[in-house]
């Protein structure tokens, strides 16, 4: 097959995936006890007529057929059990292995939910369906939880095709509750809860409009909720003396008295010698950003955090501070926190000429590290909006948090825009993130002393000026692992190790418990699975769910952090380094974003400092542009992979399952499929104006360059793997 699709693109002749059979197809049932059906793990998808769908599995054979099925449009009412009636339609596959099919959609018809399945002789897989929607996560305006007359958020994949999307909350003797999407895309959905809503867990179920009642599908547990009402007393600073300072602490140890309240500042400034705690369930409020501000001194020994507590609000005020740490924190215990219309001005050079050099009687740090975050988080439920933050390291950092939202500041920074750690469910939207420091470093989500980052929402932000260290416009960052090898034995959802883990991390002594981390099989039977640890001791470990295909002796497995099912979409990225997928990064997707004078948008899978091997699997780069691709000196953008195994004790793929669909360089850059990959695919892609438009390297496997166009562009395609890929020109 692949030498007759190179044989077809260099007589410019095109494959149009045309299905070569049509009609039904009797179903038939196996006739050998010992014929083990091949199995799908992955379909990739959202995907749209006349474009490649990529199937991940294991046992499939040169004779494989794949057959379609599409479902129906047919008008949706409620989730409820369907009987399906296939019309199956054999397809030939454009690229096969053992672990991968390759097949082109029909080019005729509109967008729709497909149900597929592969057959070896007279076995047959399950069926996946394509196109249906995929809940990843769901937020509510509680964080955790969803208020009657609030709003719901659902994030994933293909949960809208431009029709209509629905959800249905559904429990046991309450009506079920229909919801209809006030905002869609593909990615994230929207909902507004009645304010009639009775409390209580619901289950969740999701429709993106395509394929009738038989795309219903199940995404979790909601908590509807009402939110806990903080008391409303207001407590007038003005009320507590004639000096600023003593009277706000008066007010708020009056607040904590009564168990919370509303501090109240009117206009004026505010004085605070020290560190400042905010009493539970208590709000600061000034009477405007412009009209209030609270500042210290230029402290010789800053505390920890300037202001901090658990269960608090910050809003409608301004924070100025000289020498500091982290200027606003919650704790771990915090339950709830918001920062709202808050500006925050955060500099430790303030009047300084020189770093570390007295000046007119100030003297800043060394360094910039040894300043904090303007915004430390490492609770639950908070969030930061509408606020103009500068910084002089970290505008925000998140460690261990979960359930946030990030939305609509001005971020500009030292050292670091954000950083997120072990962080999981959060919505990070609409914001400025500016280096403001010619030294200004990248911005990162990371796992350096946990188990995963994952279920985040990066949209419509934009990312500028980063020159300094590595230049990240954004990474995923962090080496660490616990177990590389055999397995001794797979029964259900429990492994045993056919050695003794080894614990590395960035701790001075790692840590030993590694629930929500990934066990991934790299190869061997079952190879391209992920399943996630729940309970681990000594060789003993258990994962979320039983394997589709069960791992044997043959399978060599890595257990790392997980850092996946994230979403990058429609952001800007402008003067800078990469925006990359650093080292692992699973089932994440990077769609409708731009780039500017920065060095593109990549994949890597790494064994960082040989302390485990962190693959990328199922990552999907669809409609991104890069606009310049020239950068610093030699530099080039492009969108592509990279791999390495620092402990040269592997070299199977890295990446594997990379999709390039629909993207764009318009002034030098183009496409680099590099390192140890598995199943490739660069697709209705254009390059414009630059050297080269794809490099293929010989260390791929399962490449499709499948309908992409050039324009002067001087060598379209390069490397020494082009003539192992399948190549399929523009018609």
């Amino acid at each position: 097959m692949t030498k007759r699709l190179q044989m077809v693109a260099m007589l410019g002749l095109f494959y149009t995936g045309a299905v070569l059979e049509s009609g039904p197809v009797a179903a038939q049932s196996p006739t050998r006890a010992d014929a083990a059906p091949p199995a799908i793990v992955w379909a990739s998808d959202p995907v749209r007529p006349d474009e490649t769908v990529l199937l991940q599995g294991d046992g499939f054979r040169t004779n494989s057929v794949i057959e379609l099925s599409r479902l129906p449009d047919s008008p949706v009412t409620t989730p409820k059990p369907e009987v399906i009636t296939d019309s199956w339609r054999r397809v030939e596959p454009l690229q096969r292995s053992e672990q991968s099919l390759k097949l082109v959609l029909p080019k005729k018809g509109l967008v729709g939910a497909w149900r597929c399945r592969v057959h070896n002789g007279d076995v047959v897989s399950d069926v996946v369906t394509l196109n249906a929607p995929d809940v990843w996560w769901w937020q509510g305006d509680g964080g955790e939880t969803a208020a009657p007359g609030g709003w719901l958020r659902l994030f994933g994949k293909s949960l809208n095709f431009g029709g209509e999307s629905r959800a249905c909350l559904r429990a046991a003797n309450r009506p079920s509750v229909i919801l209809h999407a006030s905002q869609a895309d593909g990615y994230a959905l929207r909902f507004a809860l009645p304010t009639h809503v009775e409390e209580g867990d619901y289950e969740l179920f999701v429709h993106n409009g395509l394929g009738g009642d038989a795309t219903w599908r199940r995404a979790g547990v909601v908590a509807v909720q009402a939110r806990a009402l903080w008391k409303s007393d207001v407590f007038n600073v003005k009320d507590f003396g004639p000096k600023p300072g003593e009277a706000l602490l008066a007010a708020l140890k009056k607040a904590e008295a009564n168990g919370g309240g509303i501090v109240f500042l009117p206009r004026g400034r505010y004085p605070v010698a020290d560190r400042l705690v905010i009493p539970p369930h208590t709000v600061l409020k000034g009477e405007g950003i412009e009209l209030v501000s609270l500042y210290w001194p230029d402290l010789d020994a800053p505390p920890q955090e300037l202001i901090t507590g658990a269960d608090f609000g910050i809003e409608s005020l301004s924070l100025y501070c000289q020498s500091h740490k982290n200027v606003v924190a919650d704790t771990a215990a915090s339950q709830t926190m918001f920062l709202k219309r808050v500006r925050i001005r955060a500099n430790c050079y303030f009047m300084i000429e020189r770093a570390g050099q007295e000046f007119r009687g100030h003297r800043g740090p060394a360094e910039l590290h040894d300043c904090g975050a303007a915004v430390l988080l490492r609770g639950k439920n908070f969030e930061v909006s509408d606020c103009d933050i500068y910084a002089s390291y970290y505008a925000i950092r998140i460690i261990k948090a979960k359930a946030g939202v990030i939305a609509r500041n001005r971020l500009l920074y030292g050292g670091r825009g954000y950083s997120i750690e072990n962080t999981d469910r959060l919505i990070f939207e609409d914001n400025l993130v500016s280096g403001n420091n010619l030294l200004a470093i990248g911005n990162d989500f990371t796992t350096f002393y946990g188990n995963y980052c994952r279920h985040i929402y990066f949209a419509k932000n934009r990312l500028q000026q980063m020159f300094g260290a590595d230049r990240e416009m954004m990474t995923l960052d962090a080496g660490g692992g616990a177990y590389f090898g055999k397995i001794a034995s797979a029964v259900g959802a429990t492994l045993t190790l056919a050695g003794d883990p080894v614990f590395r991390d960035y701790a001075p002594k790692p840590h030993t418990n590694w629930v929500g981390a990934a066990v991934m099989v790299l190869d061997g039977r079952g190879a391209g699975q992920y399943r996630f640890v729940t309970a681990n001791q000594g060789r003993q470990w258990e994962v979320d769910r039983p394997w589709t295909v069960l791992p044997d002796e043959t399978s060599r497995i890595s257990i790392a952090p997980f850092r996946g099912q994230n979403l990058f979409i429609g952001n800007t990225f402008e003067d800078g380094g990469a925006f990359q997928l650093y080292g692992a990064a699973h089932d994440t997707i990077v769609a409708g974003n731009k780039g500017s004078r920065m060095d593109g948008f990549l994949v890597w899978g790494l064994n960082p400092h040989g302390w485990g091997h962190q693959p990328s699997w199922y990552c999907q780069f669809l409609d991104n542009e890069i606009v310049e691709g020239n950068g610093y000196g030699h530099r080039t953008a492009s969108f592509g992979t990279i791999t390495g195994e620092e402990s040269k004790t592997y070299d199977g793929p890295m990446v594997r399952g990379v999709i390039f669909r629909r993207n764009q360089c318009d002034n030098n850059g183009c496409f680099r499929i590099r390192g140890t990959v598995a199943d490739a695919l660069v697709e209705h892609c254009r390059v414009q104006h630059a050297d080269c438009g794809i490099q293929v390297q010989a260390t791929t496997r399962g490449v499709v360059l499948r309908e992409n166009t050039f324009e002067d562009v001087t060598r379209s395609l390069e490397g020494d793997g082009v003539g192992e890929a399948v190549i399929v020109p523009k018609p």
